[in-house]
């Protein structure tokens, strides 16, 4: 940490010293092609964590994605109502946003311009669009934070502030572009006269978005649309990058969650991670030991060739009143989950009215936020791996109601994550280890306990087939807390 806010610091002396109208490579004023936005560039890009695959880095060291927001589509936002709320994200531990490029809310601005008479003219640019993406990126960039931006999403399309359906626009009928399956089928059925206006929307955002290294794409949202239309734009964006010599990280995120595990394996070489955001819901996904199951399957399906995890977005919230999305309680629960589970992001959905599908960025995912922080200051995340395998349940009746998730780096230290409730576990520390310190993070109250050391009871004989070792864990109160767990000798 310290190795970047130096090298940053002699950019910025870099940047000050060098004649009018000249850039340092990889810098703060951008490179040739970055003159229109005047992009923001960090000392080394965000891409998969060389040391660890499972997860990111940025800036040349290994990033935990984490976060929360109040709209899918910030970019929309501006002035002081943007940069405080990045800014608020920030300050509790959050670096990580979502990012639709969609204009259906009230207030959005559409890429295109209308006419007197209310239609769309692909045939212009609306430069208030790509002005409010810049200041946005620019913003985000200047923060470190990371934009999953996500090109396509159905649920844009067919509304009345939809410019691509062809009863909203001037240039082609409601017979070429009636709804969201004419859209999407362009490059199957070669619609050329749309997929013409495709191709200049995307190279448009391309043109701005490549110029950032902060920006990880999503071609669709919750897509059920196949791999002829997903798999053409991702590598459509492939290209550019590598027209630009540069790299895009990739993904597609599927209704079905396990859908996004075998596209993404299916077609390694377009897509370079995976995005598992159905898991986080009632409806798509799965609650407790299920959410967390599911999510080891994955990984042993990728572990030939692992590659990131992000869950951008976590749904939950209120107090359940959207059974397709969950409770709060259990978004807070599954945000702990998927870290704990080795993903390599986790973000709070928006709090979308009436049926509240996220918690966004209200006070109690601000807790929670700087808990995560709190740990990540202690542990070595990117050193560990989930080992549920080493807990050992006091009833073997009572495994179903009993919730504890660990994530281990085996003989040095281990962290147990446990929801609200309490809960009295085993844990197993594999190694011969005679001595250890526990401490507990207690997660509502933002504090660590004092550390007490532990010795580590040995069952039998260590030379006896079958030998085990024990950590008892017993948690303090009933909120949520992690036990962290550090092993002396």
């Amino acid at each position: 940490m310290l190795f970047n806010r130096l090298s940053q610091f002699l950019l910025l002396i870099l940047f000050f010293l060098l004649p009018e109208g000249t850039a340092p490579v990889g810098n703060l004023a951008g490179e040739p092609g970055n003159k229109t936005t005047g992009a923001i560039q960090a000392p080394s890009p965000i891409q998969p964590y060389d040391e660890n695959p499972w997860y990111w880095e940025y800036e040349g060291e290994p990033i935990l994605l984490r976060g929360g927001s109040d709209d899918d589509n910030l970019f929309q936002w501006t002035g002081d109502k943007l940069t405080d709320h990045l800014d608020l994200l920030a300050s509790v531990g959050g670096n990580y946003v979502r990012n639709t490029m969609s204009n259906r809310d009230e207030d959005n601005v559409s890429a295109f311009p209308r006419n007197s008479d209310g239609f769309y003219n692909l045939d212009q640019w609306n430069e208030e669009y790509w002005d409010r993406l810049t200041f946005f990126l620019n913003e985000t960039a200047k923060r470190g934070i990371i934009v999953q931006l996500t090109l396509w999403d159905v649920f844009d399309l067919g509304g009345p502030n939809d410019p691509w359906t062809g009863k909203n626009n001037v240039n082609y009928s409601n017979e070429v572009i009636g709804d969201d399956d004419d859209f999407h089928n362009t490059v199957e059925t070669n619609n050329t006269e749309v997929l013409a206006y495709q191709k200049k929307y995307i190279d448009k955002l391309l043109s701005i978005a490549l110029s950032y290294d902060h920006i990880l794409y999503n071609i669709n949202n919750e897509s059920s649309e196949g791999p002829i239309w997903e798999n053409y734009w991702a590598r459509y964006i492939n290209q550019a990058a590598n027209d630009m010599g540069r790299e895009a990280y990739v993904t597609t995120m599927q209704f079905d969650p396990s859908n996004s595990v075998r596209a993404a394996m299916t077609y390694h070489d377009t897509y370079s991670y995976v995005e598992i955001s159905q898991n986080n819901q009632d409806s798509r996904g799965a609650r407790g030991q299920g959410h967390w199951d599911n999510i080891m399957d994955w990984r042993k399906k990728l572990a030939s060739d692992p590659m990131p995890m992000n869950n951008e977005k976590v749904y939950g919230g209120a107090d359940g009143v959207n059974y397709s999305a969950g409770t709060e309680t259990e978004a807070i629960n599954r945000f702990w989950r998927n870290i704990f589970a080795g993903t390599a992001s986790s973000r709070f959905h928006r709090p979308a009215l009436p049926r509240v599908w996220g918690s966004g960025l209200n006070e109690r995912v601000q807790t929670n936020l700087k808990a995560m922080d709190m740990l990540l200051e202690e542990f070595d995340i990117f050193s560990a791996s989930p080992h549920n395998d080493l807990l050992r349940h006091r009833v073997a009746a009572a495994r179903s109601a009993v919730e504890a998730y660990v994530t281990a780096d085996i003989g040095n230290e281990y962290a147990v994550y446990f929801p609200r409730g309490r809960f009295m576990i085993d844990l197993d520390p594999w190694e011969y280890v005679e001595q250890v310190r526990v401490r507990w993070l207690n997660i509502e109250e933002l504090s660590w306990s004092e550390p007490e050391e532990v010795e580590v009871k040995w069952e039998g004989d260590r030379s006896n087939w079958g030998d085990r070792g024990t950590i008892t864990l017993k948690t303090p109160g009933n909120e949520a807390y992690v036990a962290l767990v550090e092993v002396i000798k």
